[in-house]
């Protein structure tokens, strides 16, 4: 007696099924990732746009952006025509100052991360940021504390000294 065989074809279909659906979400989150960070390379652009013709900034290797109590700035870090290390605040305002320094004037991420560490002993750091308070470069250290507590502590750039400390949140 010989039987009919058809079960492979429904294994055959749920494969392709499963694939498609693995396919299809594959697909989806590409576009959302590519979605969400489109606000921040459109500041990107924009504060380079801003300063270009004014600024001598030849590569950029990083962007910051940062969301202060009071303003927005977006921060580049590249190299010049010199090739020095540099770094460039533009504020959202279109009125704003625009600031540049070498990067050599301050401390780095590292060493603002390291000061954070030492001190407040966070349980984990959520990141370190480029920021101007005031007319004051800082680096913003955002971190949870033993507590699961959000914590900001703002480093002055220039000196590597305590900038302000908002903390419990």
């Amino acid at each position: 007696m010989l039987r009919n065989r058809k079960p492979k074809r429904k294994i055959g279909k749920w494969i392709a099924i499963i694939l498609g659906i693995i396919i299809v979400l594959i697909v989806a989150a590409f576009l959302y990732f590519r979605y969400a960070e489109k606000p921040v390379t459109n500041a990107e652009t924009e504060a380079l746009d801003r300063i270009s013709g004014q600024v001598d900034i030849k590569t950029t290797d990083k962007f910051y952006l940062y969301n202060g109590p009071k303003e927005v700035y977006y921060v580049l870090t590249g190299k010049n025509s010199k090739n020095k290390n540099i770094i460039v605040w533009v504020p959202k305002k279109k009125s704003g100052k625009v600031y540049v320094k070498y990067a050599s004037e301050g401390i780095t991420a590292k060493e603002a991360r390291d000061k954070v560490t030492k001190e407040k002993k966070p349980k984990k750091i959520l990141h370190v940021t480029l920021g101007m308070e005031k007319g004051t470069p800082i680096w913003e250290v955002a971190y949870l504390d033993e507590n699961d507590k959000l914590n900001y502590f703002d480093i002055d750039f220039e000196t590597g000294e305590w900038y302000r400390e908002i903390e419990n949140l």
